[in-house]
């Protein structure tokens, strides 16, 4: 016994969609004794697959996928047909957006990288780190604050309510960074201040992208020498050009 022509022509047209052709599986089917085996097999990157079970007495089905919506393997037993197919559309919808995330994933990962080497070389500042501002200093560090919370305002656009929220939590984060400046060591201060410069470039990178090289200014000179424009600008996450060109290179 084995499937019909017209079951494995359903099965083909799940698999064109408006990403995936059918040509880009492999399908391998085994008839056993009580069921029948159905491996659906991603070619290019074969952690991605489907594995069904047809059983012949019943007409059920069980299904086990990679990637699922939420956890990397997925189990389902007992399925009738119409089950069994919506599954495989989850299984290509989450294979998709697996691969969209495979290039932004790599990028956040050398992001990270270059923010801990850049607070390597923070913490190996010495004595003059382990110090506090002085009075001169902290007025200095709270101007450029001051100059920096604004520029990033005049970059939000005042109707969008997203990027609202995003200017009243930049105006918390400010504020705590001025607080800081009154209780954190001169080192503690500035691994305070690239946590939140990286967690801006992250949440708005459209806008950060444009400020970035004034926020190194709020460091004095022998800590730009440690964080360097170079740096900083490999901390800016891709635009979405970039993004896209990643995304057609896998």
């Amino acid at each position: 016994m084995s499937l019909t022509k017209t079951f494995l022509g359903e099965i083909e047209n799940e698999l064109n969609n408006e990403h995936f052709l059918s040509e880009d599986f492999n399908i391998e089917i085994e008839d056993y004794a009580s069921y029948i085996e159905l491996n659906i097999n991603y070619l290019y990157l074969p952690q991605y697959k489907f594995e069904g079970k047809v059983y012949k007495d019943e007409e059920k089905f069980n299904a086990e996928f990679s990637p699922g919506t939420v956890t990397l393997e997925v189990n389902k037993y007992g399925l009738e047909k119409n089950q069994f197919m919506y599954y495989i559309r989850v299984w290509l919808k989450n294979t998709y957006s697996e691969m969209t995330k495979t290039p932004i994933e790599r990028k956040v990962k050398e992001h990270d990288e270059i923010l801990k080497s850049w607070q390597e070389k923070i913490h190996s500042m010495g004595e003059e780190g382990d110090s506090f501002f002085t009075k001169e200093e902290g007025e200095e560090l709270r101007n450029k604050l001051n100059q920096l919370e604004e520029l990033l305002e005049n970059e939000i656009i005042q109707n969008d309510e997203s990027l609202q929220r995003d200017l009243d939590k930049l105006h918390s984060e400010v504020n705590t960074l001025r607080e800081h400046l009154q209780v954190l060591t001169k080192k503690n201060w500035f691994l305070s201040f690239s946590v939140r410069l990286f967690t801006w470039i992250k949440r708005n990178p459209d806008m950060t992208r444009r400020v970035a090289g004034f926020s190194r200014e709020l460091l004095p000179e022998d800590v730009k020498d440690i964080v360097s424009q170079e740096a900083l600008d490999q901390l800016l996450p891709p635009s979405n050009l970039e993004v896209a060109s990643d995304s057609e290179s896998e």
